[in-house]
């Protein structure tokens, strides 16, 4: 008789550890949830209100001495601890991402140590006493020249701008230059002279500083717009690069309306701070920071832009791959080149075409072979844009959801604050307005034309179609307009 009070008494303790058990899970969840601050305030009493209920009926039935009651809140318990960790995984995942987004203060620069094809000179340690020569009123050239400099005696010599430096190196007025990674890859694909006259004889990585330059505003309540930049690189989101996709995503949140403006990467533009004289491919702004290309865009539209998000190339093919592809309507059907290295080329056909992440970055990079060249590439952005938040807004998200967060970490940033993106959330999940999207593309003629990154060459670029221009402002004002 004593043995079966032990054992009853026995039971009840575990069944009453278990329920306590599921409560404190239900209470961590609904902490996490105030964590968050995405849901209103009528959303949390629900939930509150479930869970107590939840927690309230499992006691009850871990409690009752009847058998059948005990094993089917032994089922329900199980069944809600496996929900609950589930649960509580997303919460985290959710929460480490955004507490991750924070400005990118620190930008990566790789400067080249040049010198000709035929010098003696292999490595930085052969330099003595020699002159090295780089781009005046630049921060990173300056910083590498310093640090080669705490190691070897040599002497520094500051020119006008990249043209003067690769000018005179060609001239043979110049030994030895410190040019930026990406500045050597545009001149060797652009001249075939400095390309076989010249050779790498190291690399110094330097940091630079940068100042974040967001505008804040309340994006609830009044318009906003953001930049999306993606860049041509597979290193770090830090590394400067060219900037391949340059869209305006302009919000306002009274009238529900979205208007996505893509701007070509070949726009003939003056880039912000330029002293040269001469106009510039759109694209290079990108090598001096997503700074100058933001506000390189306020001049060329007239705007204030707000924030930024920036990916680069594994960014975009790891999020189209964790979202189990997309689906997009090609106009015409077309052959793009996905890696020039290795000749590997993508057929896409007339009509929809379901594209995995190294298609998507075909798709949005491909002009060669399009009729409209770089107009239609940045219409193939859009597509690809509007693709990822149709599946992001779908229930493809509820099993992908931790790949998707893990395939953006290091390939992604944005000057997008924490309090910003719950506040919006907040909002769309308040109101669950439907929302209207546009979009436009900024148009021009192709021409041959001297640029600022490379003034002693011409380049390939799309002078601006002036109506096409004061057309994308009218159209981004009467947006933002909030009548």
């Amino acid at each position: 008789m004593q043995k079966k009070k032990k054992l009853k008494l026995k039971k009840a303790v575990i069944f009453k550890t278990l329920a306590f058990i599921i409560s404190l899970m239900s209470i961590w969840i609904f902490v996490l949830f105030l964590r968050l601050n995405v849901l209103p305030i009528g959303y949390l009493l629900l939930i509150f209100l479930v869970l107590l209920g939840i927690d309230v009926g499992l006691y009850f039935l871990l409690s009752k001495k009847n058998s059948t009651c005990r094993m089917i809140g032994t089922f329900l318990a199980i069944g809600l601890f496996v929900f609950y960790y589930i649960g509580m995984n997303y919460q985290n995942v959710t929460l480490n991402f955004l507490h991750q987004l924070t400005f990118l203060n620190i930008q990566t620069e790789k400067y080249q140590v040049i010198v000709s094809s035929d010098s003696t000179l292999n490595s930085l340690n052969d330099l003595s006493s020699h002159t090295v020569a780089y781009v005046k009123n630049r921060e990173g050239a300056s910083k590498a020249y310093d640090k080669i400099s705490k190691k070897k005696e040599i002497v520094k010599k500051e020119t006008d701008g990249v043209g003067a430096l690769v000018t005179g190196f060609l001239q043979e007025e110049l030994d030895i230059i410190l040019l930026e990674q990406t500045e050597e890859e545009l001149y060797n694909e652009i001249s075939s002279e400095f390309r076989e006259n010249h050779k790498v004889i190291d690399t110094v990585s330097v940091e630079v500083q940068k100042e974040d330059f967001k505008k804040d505003v309340k994006i609830t309540q009044e318009p906003f717009s953001v930049y999306i930049t993606g860049v041509d690189t597979y290193d770090g989101i830090n590394s400067v690069a060219r900037s391949d996709v340059n869209m305006i995503i302009t919000v306002n949140p009274v009238t529900h309306k979205i208007l996505l403006t893509s701007i070509p990467r070949d726009y003939y533009v003056k880039i912000d701070g330029d002293t040269t004289g001469l106009n510039d491919k759109l694209t290079h702004a990108g090598l001096q920071g997503v700074d100058v290309s933001i506000k390189t865009i306020e001049n060329l539209l007239d705007m204030d832009i707000n924030y930024y998000i920036k990916f680069n190339f594994t960014a975009l093919t790891q999020v189209v791959d964790a979202l189990g592809g997309i689906d997009v309507d090609s106009p015409f059907a077309f052959t793009a080149n996905y890696e020039e290295d290795t000749h590997i080329y993508y057929e896409f056909k007339k009509g929809i075409n379901h594209l995995d992440g190294k298609q998507a970055l075909a798709y949005v990079r491909e002009r060669y072979s399009l009729r409209e060249g770089d107009s239609a590439r940045a219409k193939h952005q859009q597509q690809v844009v509007e693709a990822v938040v149709n599946k992001l807004t779908s229930s493809t998200i509820l099993t992908k959801y931790g790949e998707l967060l893990g395939s953006m970490e290091g390939n992604f940033a944005t000057n997008f604050d924490f309090d910003t993106i719950t506040s919006f959330a907040k909002m769309q999940l308040s109101e669950m307005p439907t929302w209207t999207i546009e979009s436009q593309v900024l148009t021009g003629s192709d021409a041959s034309m001297k640029t600022a990154s490379i003034p002693n060459l011409y380049s390939s670029v799309m002078i601006p179609d002036e109506e096409s221009v004061h057309s994308a402002i009218s159209k981004i004002n009467e947006l933002t307009d909030l009548k």
